[in-house]
């Protein structure tokens, strides 16, 4: 039984704790105060129950994200300092949306912030939420500027451990759609993302920041600057594994893994033929294993700025393409020092399926194993090595 339930009734939405009614407001009047109540209620390892109805947010709470006290975050729901599990009546049932005006230039959203207080402080052992659709609006939002590192509507940081983010919806973000991120010295430990779609996010439609031993399960990401973004950290290569997962992800937009120490990417079908701007899918640094996935773009792009390619590895990447069908104007694109090894993949690649052009100096290394090309067969530039077997 939730500890703390908030419901719509009648032209009220109310909050009770323990059957009593702790908060009430207009249905559509702003929910922040009820909000805020029924959070601070919820004592650590509880829950709380959101039932079905629309649910309009501002967002005065200040928090500031560094140590020091700067990087300040405004945000309409913060959860600091506790664990605790949210259950809603479902995608596009429950909606928590962001009122017109909240975020604007030099002022930065969040519409839930789940974090621990101070800097350093260690965040939650346990949370979840589940069955939620986030609206942020942002054809109301102030645009002016481009997101800023972290904007979302979901904002998860400090370190922390056993996340559960399920069955969610997040739409037409300002920002991010998900950032679990690393701000409050981070990383998150053992989180699930399970079965979420991001859509018309202006920045990553799910972001995962110095995460270890978590998943990303049966996702969707569409119309978003970048649909999955995995991302690590310059201290990779002395750091252990980060046994980071995303399979059965399916996207329209760029995916990006960036110094992630051993990730896996399985079942993707990521087809960025409508996007103007994507790289298809972008490894710097780390090492990891594609397989059994899908990854298109289109096949007449040949600006390399705008994405000419189904891959592109750069800088220490070290990834293993296995069982996978590659289709862009290039296939395999490694550069600088980074190394590929292509395993019975099918490749469509007009420009080459092997390729390893820069305006850079290369020492790159394609291994092909297995593999069909149709298009010209490589693209190779002088330092580089490419070898079939």
């Amino acid at each position: 039984m939730a500890n703390v339930k908030i419901f719509q009734k009648g032209a009220q939405t109310i909050a009770l704790a323990g059957g009593r009614q702790i908060a009430a407001c207009p249905i559509k009047g702003n929910a922040r105060l009820l909000f805020k109540a029924a959070v601070d209620a919820v004592p650590n390892g509880g829950s709380l129950n959101i039932g079905k109805g629309r649910y309009l947010f501002s967002a005065p709470y200040a928090f500031p994200l560094d140590p020091d006290g700067s990087n300040i975050f405004y945000c309409s729901i913060p959860i600091i300092d506790k664990g605790m599990h949210i259950s809603c009546a479902g995608v596009g049932q429950t909606i928590l949306q962001l009122a017109p005006g909240q975020r604007r230039e030099g002022r930065h959203v969040a519409l839930m912030l789940v974090r621990g207080k101070r800097g350093f402080d260690l965040g939650y052992s346990s949370f979840s939420i589940r069955g939620v659709t986030f609206e942020g609006a942002s054809s109301q939002q102030n645009l002016s500027e481009p997101p800023y590192d972290g904007e979302a509507l979901l904002l998860v940081g400090s370190q922390r451990s056993n996340g559960v983010f399920e069955n969610l919806e997040l739409r037409n973000s300002h920002g991010a759609g998900m950032y679990l991120g690393n701000n409050g010295s981070g990383p998150g430990v053992n989180e699930t993302v399970r079965n979420v779609v991001a859509r018309n996010c202006r920045a990553e439609g799910i972001m995962l920041d110095t995460n270890k031993n978590s998943q990303v399960i049966d996702c969707q990401a569409y119309g978003c600057r970048v649909g999955l973004y995995l991302n690590g950290n310059d201290d990779w290569q002395g750091r252990g594994s980060d046994n980071v997962t995303a399979t059965r992800i399916k996207t329209d937009s760029q995916i990006t893994c960036w110094q992630v120490n051993d990730f896996t990417l399985s079942e993707i079908n990521m087809d960025c033929t409508g996007s103007p701007t994507s790289r298809g899918l972008v490894v710097r640094d780390g090492n990891g294993v594609v397989k059994n996935s899908n990854l298109k773009t289109d096949k007449t792009k040949i600006d390399a700025r705008s994405g000419p390619g189904a891959t592109y590895f750069y800088e220490a990447a070290r990834v293993l393409l296995e069982k996978c069908t590659l289709e862009g104007y290039l296939g395999v694109h490694a550069v600088g020092p980074s190394y590929v090894e292509a395993k019975n993949c099918q490749i469509i690649a007009p420009g080459g399926c092997y390729c390893t052009t820069d305006p850079q100096p290369v020492s790159s290394t394609i291994i092909a194993e297995g593999c069909t090309c149709s298009g010209k067969k490589t693209a190779l530039q002088s330092g580089s090595t490419f070898e079939e077997r």
